[in-house]
């Protein structure tokens, strides 16, 4: 089954900029800039999923839980919809127009519970929960310290963002969050004043190595350097959620700092084999500020 699938692979890197005779300029220039990563052996194409589709075994995946495999989500989704006859299969529009309705906040106000915060925001994505809390969230004057190894859609995210102060700290390194912390502090008139706040960004697993974040030492620390408390912190749990903590409530809830944590982003198409996401928050005015028009 290797030999195939690696066979497969090596002809998709074969160049095929030089050879596209009779291409449109659009076409090949794009095979070209394809061709970069093709003589880096680095193209990555779609393939067929050979673990749900045949007999190999599934190492690769995040259903963790096996709910896909099983297929006890799809029952569980199918009884719930039949309690809901007319939910319709689409919003229709936006929800700040009238594609809001009852269910959704219904859900939302469950797994708020679920996750003890004050409110939930349901979000298409991990990468679009990332883009919309740096971009919507920290005002100009703010800073953003985040963990060296934060995933890329947050790097995106902080890229979009209204602040000019972004610094990073080494991966769960406390004593380099300290140091970093108190840069920004001394750095940045209006924090420490305590009339600006620092975003603090961390995962609580992260994936590459399978680390947990040190949540409770950073948010210990950050209380002892800003006593006014205007360090704020987003912990994604998407590696978490399903497996970390009570009911798989994840790393927060594990170690009972929800009230020490503004944002949480859990997604769904991991452990949960599904899609979208929701982002347990702190206060009101996350939620407010994250259905605002952007423009």
């Amino acid at each position: 089954m290797a030999a195939p699938m690696l066979a497969d692979w090596m002809r998709n890197q074969k160049l095929k900029g030089s050879a596209a005779k009779g291409a449109t300029t659009f076409d090949r220039n794009l095979e070209e800039a394809l061709d970069v990563r093709r003589r880096d052996h680095a193209l990555y194409t779609l393939k067929k999923n050979l673990w749900r589709e045949g007999t190999a075994i599934d190492f690769s995946s995040s259903d963790a839980l096996s709910l896909g495999a099983s297929g006890l989500l799809r029952k569980e989704f199918n009884k719930e919809l039949e309690c809901y006859p007319d939910l319709p299969p689409g919003p229709s529009s936006s929800r700040i127009m009238d594609g809001n309705y009852q269910y959704l906040e219904m859900v939302e106000e469950e797994i708020a519970r679920f996750h003890d915060s004050d409110t939930a925001l349901f979000v298409s994505s991990g990468y679009d929960a990332n883009v919309a809390v740096f971009s919507a969230i920290p005002r100009p004057g703010d800073a953003i310290l985040y963990d060296e190894l934060v995933h890329a859609s947050a790097h995106d995210g902080i890229q979009q963002s209204q602040t000019t102060c972004r610094l990073s700290f080494r991966h769960n390194d406390v004593e380099a969050f300290r140091d970093s912390l108190e840069t920004v502090i001394h750095s940045q008139p209006l924090i420490r004043q305590g009339k600006r706040s620092v975003i603090v960004a961390v995962e609580s697993v992260y994936s590459m190595d399978a680390d947990f974040c040190p949540l409770q030492e950073l948010i210990d620390a950050a209380r002892e350097i800003m006593p006014t408390r205007n360090a704020q912190f987003y912990v994604d749990e998407a590696h978490a959620t399903g497996i970390i903590g009570p009911l798989g409530r994840g790393l927060v809830c594990k170690l009972g700092v929800q009230k020490e944590v503004a944002i949480r982003l859990h997604t769904f198409g991991k452990a949960l084999a599904s899609s979208g996401g929701i982002l347990p928050v702190a206060y009101l005015s996350i939620a407010s500020r994250l259905t605002r028009p952007k423009r």
